[in-house]
């Protein structure tokens, strides 16, 4: 009597989703260290939006199946993005790492419980989100520089459930990052960067989907 299943052996897709497990942790600590080593190349203020930018791309590469090399790639997307994701995604990194300093201001004073607090974590939130579809859009869409985050900001606003998802694996990412801190500077920007790279692109095929069937000639009878 034959054992055989379909697929082949027995145990071989478990193996196979093992293999693919560890090859994207693999890509979280590499993308991690990447990002890392470029944003300082560009003195922090000047290197961190090329390299979000170069990270999303090189993540939406991998999840289309694509194989490349790392390091040459993302220097490759680095260099070529460098004033472009400065002009379309400087903005808002620069808004929302102000508001981040402010709120680590006012929780240095002990004033987390004001309204003005809650404002501006609010306001941070927001920003943070909107700067997270930002860098995916600009991975995604070939839009004019200063499209994006006015596109970003509604998109943002206007798919709502979307979002909300993107906030939970903030808070799995964050939560997993406080639980154990010495994944912070190995693993944790790179598990947010191809988290949120892999949910954006979702969102954004499903919100092209849902486009081009709106725009789709109505059947007559």
């Amino acid at each position: 009597m034959s054992t055989s299943t379909t697929g082949g052996a027995p145990g071989t897709g478990w193996a196979v989703r093992l293999h693919g497990a560890f090859e994207w942790v693999t890509w979280i600590i590499t993308v991690n260290a990447l990002w890392y080593g470029f944003a300082l190349l560009g003195g922090v203020v000047l290197g961190v939006a090329p390299a979000s930018a170069a990270a999303a791309e090189l993540t939406r590469r991998r999840l289309r199946g694509e194989a490349f090399p790392a390091l040459r790639s993302f220097a490759r997307a680095w260099r070529r993005e460098f004033v472009a994701a400065n002009v379309a995604l400087g903005p808002a990194f620069a808004i929302t790492g102000m508001l981040g300093f402010g709120i680590l201001s006012v929780a240095q004073a002990g004033a987390l419980g004001t309204p003005i607090a809650v404002v501006m974590i609010g306001a941070s939130c927001l920003a943070a989100a909107i700067t997270t579809v930002a860098v995916s859009m600009f991975a995604h869409y070939d839009l004019p520089r200063t499209a994006y985050l006015v596109t970003a900001s509604r998109f943002t606003l206007g798919n709502l459930p979307h979002i909300s998802l993107l906030v939970l694996a903030a808070v799995v990412v964050v939560t997993a990052s406080l639980l154990l801190p010495g994944l912070i500077p190995f693993v944790s920007l790179g598990a947010w960067i191809t988290a949120s790279t892999t949910l954006c692109v979702a969102f954004f095929a499903a919100n092209d989907r849902r486009l081009a069937e709106a725009a789709a000639p109505v059947p007559t009878t």
